[in-house]
């Protein structure tokens, strides 16, 4: 199996065996300063969670995607700055905190899940 395809493999089984995830519905990879797992789907009860697993120590964030900003909000933020083009949204971990990464052509936005706000654009 190719690393990706083995990541994502892992990825869904250690979401499911430790934070209750149900379905699947994206599997990434975040390379922040910090690489994970990223996994969103559905828990149990049916409610929308993203779940980052720390591929150096394997340790696991569950995250109610209801009690933050949205994907589409977050998108929407990017969107005001001026971009007109999203490649790819990543649900990820940097500086501690829940984000949302967009990919925009070379560049990339961090926006905070819990805020709402730009954290912060990197150029490629």
């Amino acid at each position: 199996m190719k690393p990706y395809q083995t990541a994502k493999v892992e990825g869904e089984r250690l979401a499911k065996q430790y934070a209750n995830l149900e379905t699947v519905s994206q599997i990434d990879i975040f390379n922040g300063l910090e690489s994970y797992y990223s996994v969103l789907g559905q828990d149990k009860n049916q409610k929308p969670v993203a779940v980052l697993i720390e591929k150096s120590s394997n340790n696991i964030y569950v995250y109610q995607l209801e009690n933050g900003t949205s994907q589409e909000k977050a998108e929407a933020v990017v969107r005001e700055k001026g971009t007109t083009e999203i490649d790819k949204i990543t649900f990820g971990r940097y500086a501690e905190k829940p984000v949302w990464e967009i990919k925009s052509r070379g560049d990339y936005y961090l926006v905070d899940f819990e805020s709402g706000a730009l954290v912060e654009k990197e150029k490629q």
